[in-house]
């Protein structure tokens, strides 16, 4: 037999991430590229959302071949399910799914509400900042949770608490390489200086 149950599970696995992260990463290019610094088109709010609906088929995907997968090896190599490493994954994807809901309910509407006009104010309000985390937990969950998913030397070796600490500091960094750049946004709003990646000015209101 040329395949096996368990090398479909993981090739599944790998496409379903390949579908989240990918689009994820689409996603935020778009919103740096063509929202960040400048006005919200129809067509890039339209991309958004058809990404995010890609973002969110492909977290439904991990789930159910995640949990096939666990439940494979358990029924194979019963200590396996002991693994510290799996048990952080399994906690970084969680807190993923649940950060994609409150995308879906707080990033997404104000994308749509803000055609026509920059996607954020020249204020530091509370809305900005959380979408800022928002991204930042989106781009943090998906790339640490493939890192993970590939890296076998820790297996049985690494303990939930210091692979959690580690997500949670490079969280911490791209929440506040985010809020820096909205803060960079803001001050070049009020000038004529042409915005990153855009090199156009956009002249304050």
């Amino acid at each position: 037999m040329i395949y096996s149950f368990h090398t479909i599970l993981v090739l599944g696995h790998i496409l379903a991430l390949a579908l989240g992260l990918g689009s994820a990463l689409l996603a935020d290019w778009i919103v740096l590229r063509k929202l960040a610094f400048g006005t919200v088109s129809q067509r890039a709010a339209g991309q958004l959302i058809d990404l995010s609906h890609a973002v969110c088929a492909g977290l439904v995907l991990i789930w159910i071949t995640g949990a096939l997968l666990v439940t494979d090896n358990a029924l194979n190599a019963p200590a396996s399910i002991m693994n510290q490493k799996l048990w952080a994954k399994l906690a970084i994807v969680t807190a993923l799914t649940l950060n994609a809901v409150l995308l879906h309910k707080i990033a997404m509407p104000m994308v749509t509400r803000r055609v026509g006009q920059p996607l954020f104010g020249a204020a530091f309000d509370r809305l900005a900042m959380a979408s800022t985390l928002l991204g930042a937990v989106s781009m943090v969950s998906w790339v640490f949770s493939a890192y993970l998913g590939v890296a076998r030397e820790l297996n049985g070796r690494e303990n939930f608490v210091p692979i959690f600490v580690s997500y949670l500091g490079a969280l911490l960094l791209a929440w506040a390489l985010a809020l820096v750049l909205l803060w960079s946004m803001r001050q070049r709003r009020t000038s004529s200086e042409p915005f990153p990646f855009s090199g156009t000015p956009v002249q304050s209101s």
